[in-house]
């Protein structure tokens, strides 16, 4: 077994390298990666040229404030914008705003726009067809599988802590939601042009370890550890808090444990590297049935020793005292916030002081312009209390944005999981379960295909169906777990998403190879109305970053699948004769089934070849 120094010394051998993959891809991405100027979507150029228009009316001088979407049903429109809020903050009446804002709009519509009307505090648009709709669809055409990118954080930096698990015990669905949601809002960060740090932060210390090393010296047997590592450790722990109730005292044994392994101590650092190995062979394969993956894993033990540095250097500067009744170090109420320790009265580091070295290693390493923590909605206190001590402390730069990312928990029965009662439910598993019930469903289909083919779809299948399950939800809200609500496929909408890309695709190969043409048009509302939907997604994508709501995707996706499916229902594509009109349409439908694969793929679910 290798020496504790030397097992150190190559965690962190593998900590630099891994940093330095990532510099290098942010130098890279700085002086090579192209941009797609979100001014270039015809959406945004109509906002901007209706601004133009209309700025400076009655002394409005706003900026930013034309944000189009559909028009109601009632009205007659093809888009519209509010102005509620405007008229509000300058003391106006929104009524009158909009009929002003109309009429300066009519003076003026250009090319793109037909008629502007107003409707109490709603401006309502009805567009040329035959030049706005043939940009969008042109504009998309020309992008392609980029359609939708766009350049506003263009060369800005992101961390995005997200998954954190802790080792020793397997991936629980608890851990799926910030798996996820990590996971998308990297992606929706990466799409606004941000150079993207994907953060796996482990949770690989603590005065757990020490229970666990007990548990493991007590009761472990190595025969069942090779057989089943995670599952075997996950046992051990669980054993020991049930030994609690009758030994109380072996929590001061597992205690003193874990300050041996803060001191280093050769013997258990060694246990604990085997643990952590284990786990993170344990972890990789559940990432690669979920397709997540991550540029850092870097657990906090890596912040040890900076933990007990910043904790005296904060008290020489006297940000925080050492109790003198306990000789724990303290940081007293402030902001409005309760105290908290930075370190135990033995001496041992806390969650806290680990975690603002790793704040500080993230800001001088990566110099980012905003750092996530996708973290659930329990730990708000701790988030706040870590950011107000670190702006007191100096260690945030004026500029960066933190921010916690909260989402709720995954119950069940009402109550939150737990490994030390039991209750956790394993992330492989309910993966495992919800691709057998998807085989059943292809099978019962009669599709064709190979073994490998088959087992591909349950897969895309399976595992859309969970994520998307939770993606399309609010993330702040708690989820009941309920294993027949996750495995319905057949009603989920992630796989009504997969099956309109697979019903285009289906079409496009009848119509065999889709012509060009110079102008594109089209005769039926719905296919308008399609269209229009089309449109909006560079928007929704910026929207879903901005405000770190991957639901808002899941929505949009949904009513674009919807409007598609309309317009399947009242059209026939194939049977349309005239060349203009039947390429039109087919393009367009080529178009929707693009936005929704790369939806998809966004969310990290993959649509298959067929269904």
């Amino acid at each position: 077994m290798e020496k504790q120094t030397d097992a150190f010394q190559h965690y962190g051998r593998e900590v630099a390298a891994s940093i330095d993959a990532v510099k290098k891809k942010i130098h890279d991405e700085k002086k090579n990666r192209s941009y797609i100027p979100f001014g270039q979507y015809p959406i945004e150029k109509l906002e901007v040229e209706l601004e133009a228009m209309i700025k400076g009316k009655l002394g409005i001088e706003d900026s930013d404030f034309v944000e189009l979407g559909h028009a109601p049903a009632h009205i007659s429109g093809d888009l519209c914008f509010e102005v509620f809020d405007m008229a509000k903050r300058h003391g106006k009446n929104p009524a009158a705003v909009a009929l002003s804002f109309s009429s300066c709009i009519n003076e003026g519509k250009g090319n793109m726009i037909h008629e502007a009307s107003a409707f109490g505090g709603f401006v309502n648009l009805v567009l040329h067809k035959d030049t706005f709709y043939h940009q969008a669809l042109a504009c998309s055409e020309a992008l392609g599988d980029r359609f939708g990118e766009n350049d506003r954080h263009a060369g800005a930096v992101v961390v995005i802590d997200y998954s954190a698990p802790n080792i020793a015990k397997p991936i629980g669905v608890g851990h799926l939601r910030s798996t996820i949601i990590g996971a998308a809002l990297a992606n929706l960060y990466e799409n606004s042009g941000y150079s993207t740090i994907r953060d796996n932060h482990i949770g690989d210390w603590g005065t757990q370890f020490g229970a666990l090393i007990y548990a493991y010296k007590t009761w472990g047997d190595e025969a069942a550890i090779e057989r089943e590592p995670i599952r075997e450790l996950k046992n051990l722990y669980v054993r020991f808090h049930e030994e609690v109730a009758d030994h109380p005292e072996i929590q001061d044994k597992a205690r003193n444990y874990f300050l041996q392994l803060e001191e280093k101590n050769a013997e258990l650092a060694n246990i604990w590297k085997r643990f952590r190995d284990l786990s993170l062979r344990d972890f990789g394969s559940t990432y690669q049935r979920l397709g997540v993956t991550f540029d850092l894993t870097i657990g906090e033990s890596y912040f040890i020793d900076d933990a007990h540095r910043i904790v005296n250097e904060c008290l020489a500067r006297a940000l925080c005292r050492i109790d003198h009744e306990t000789g724990a170090v303290v940081v007293d109420e402030a902001e409005g916030l309760p105290s908290f320790l930075l370190r135990k009265k033995d001496g041992a580091s806390l969650y806290m002081s680990r975690d603002i070295a790793c704040l500080r290693f993230r800001i001088e390493t990566f110099n980012p312009a905003a750092i996530l923590y996708v973290v659930g909605n329990e730990q708000e206190l701790n988030f706040r209390q870590l950011f107000s001590f670190c702006r007191r402390a100096g260690f945030l730069p004026a500029g960066l944005a933190v921010e916690h990312i909260g989402f709720g928990m995954v119950l069940t029965d009402g109550k939150k999981m737990s490994t030390r009662r039991g209750t956790l439910i394993e992330l492989e598993d309910l993966l495992g379960q919800s691709i057998e019930k998807s085989k059943e469903i292809v099978a019962r289909k009669g599709t064709d295909g190979s073994s490998d083919e088959l087992d591909a779809i349950a897969h895309a299948i399976g595992v859309g169906a969970i994520l998307y399950n939770d993606l399309k939800q609010s993330r702040v809200k708690n989820i009941s777990f309920d294993w027949k609500r996750m495995l319905d496929l057949e009603g989920g909408s992630a796989v009504y998403l997969q099956y309109t890309v697979v019903r285009i695709h289906s079409i496009l190969r009848k119509l065999g190879e889709v012509g060009t043409v110079d102008t594109y048009r089209f005769e039926g509302q719905t296919e308008f109305a399609l269209a229009r939907k089309l449109m909006m997604f560079p928007s929704i994508l910026l929207k879903a970053q901005e405000a770190n709501a991957p639901h808002h995707l899941c929505t949009y996706l949904e009513e674009l699948a919807s409007a598609f499916n309309t317009f399947y229902n009242e059209v026939s594509i194939v049977q349309t004769e005239q060349h203009e009109l039947k390429t039109s349409r087919a393009v367009l439908s080529r178009a929707v089934a693009r936005v929704i694969r790369r939806g998809l793929a966004l969310l990290n679910i993959t649509v298959p070849n067929r269904m």
